[in-house]
């Protein structure tokens, strides 16, 4: 079973980010600390072990370390020596936290860097500049475990050259993991709502792959590139794992249920469990698992897929097969090879 725990503080909202998260808020972290622990404890009742557990948000680091304890005393009896332990950070927060945050039992950063330029971070409205990326990261590995970094590319800022070099700043640096993600303007967002839209008309994803690929980084699903771990809670949602959701708007499924908690900061502190719930039907989650299956290393079983389809992918090489599961031989176009499948 994975758990995700959102915490939705952020100390500024950057321009394109259309998450469930607020600035300004975090004279109600206690609050909110108390309804989430309310909201763990009653869905955490009857389970065993955690096989993963993702602090998301927002910025999780916004809280400091002694603000966790209580969550963890929660959390101990459902966790072992090989549960993942992930909490997401902000470079620009206290660096003298990383060790505090693994002493209470994180095991793998993913920090949100974004981008090594000056001016890339500043398009992008980061609240921190290379030097403090730099520090951060070279603190956090010090820590001895997995260390994860967020890039984005399909600015107009970038070019072939200039990924790069970020790329190259980032292997240099000892970064085990890599999540590249383009940059999209949601309709949520800041950027929308202003009508500002500074992404790259044509997609530099091949170029990355490439440069990724000539640093030893293997691609096991569309944003996700590996050199020394995998992201367990990741791989999980790709097979198709039953997962928990705690905290303000966040979404879970256990078995054919998707369950979603209140997205309202008010609602959600005066009634943390409070929550709706979606019914999928089997060919739901049959759909689902081909979209998860073909954007990453997990695959798609072939009882799954309409064979005459698929023997036309097969033939173009856009897929392989192999042991009765279908790959994608491309995961940059996975979504429109699981919308021709279906």
């Amino acid at each position: 079973m994975l758990l995700y725990i959102h915490i939705p503080f952020c100390e500024s909202k950057c321009g394109y980010c259309a998450f469930n998260s607020f600035e300004n808020m975090i004279t109600f972290k206690n609050q909110y600390i108390d309804s989430l622990k309310i909201d763990l404890e009653s869905s955490l009742h009857g389970m065993d072990k955690l096989d993963s557990i993702f602090f998301g948000g927002g910025t999780p680091n916004t809280l400091n370390p002694k603000d966790y304890e209580s969550i963890f005393n929660i959390l101990q009896s459902h966790i072992d020596s090989d549960t993942e332990i992930t909490m997401e950070l902000n470079p620009n927060r206290d660096i003298n936290a990383l060790g505090e945050f693994k002493n209470l039992g994180i095991n793998r950063f993913s920090i949100g860097v974004q981008s090594f330029r000056a001016d890339k971070l500043e398009l992008l409205e980061r609240k921190h500049d290379p030097k403090i990326a730099y520090k951060f990261i070279k603190n956090a590995i010090l820590c001895d475990i997995f260390v994860s970094i967020d890039l984005i590319y399909d600015t107009k800022l970038d070019t072939k050259k200039s990924l790069e070099s970020e790329l190259k700043i980032a292997n240099d640096l000892g970064i085990g993991h890599i999540s590249c993600y383009a940059l999209s303007i949601d309709k949520n967002s800041r950027f929308h709502k202003i009508k500002k839209n500074p992404t790259l008309k044509n997609s530099l994803c091949y170029d990355l792959k490439n440069a990724l690929d000539n640093l030893g980084f293997y691609q096991y699903e569309v944003s996700n590139y590996a050199k020394n771990h995998k992201s367990k809670h990741n791989l999980a949602y790709w097979q198709g794992k039953e997962y928990i959701g705690v905290g303000l708007g966040a979404v879970g499924r256990i078995k054919n249920n998707r369950i979603y908690k209140q997205s309202n900061f008010k609602k959600y502190i005066e009634n943390p469990l409070k929550y709706s719930i979606e019914s999928l039907s089997n060919d739901d989650l049959r759909l689902e698992s081909i979209f998860l299956g073909l954007r990453s290393e997990i695959g798609v079983d072939i009882d799954n897929i309409n064979t005459k389809k698929l023997e036309i992918l097969l033939q173009e090489k856009k897929c392989s097969k192999k042991n009765n599961k279908i790959y994608s031989t491309n995961y940059f176009i996975s979504d429109e090879l699981a919308l021709w499948l279906i």
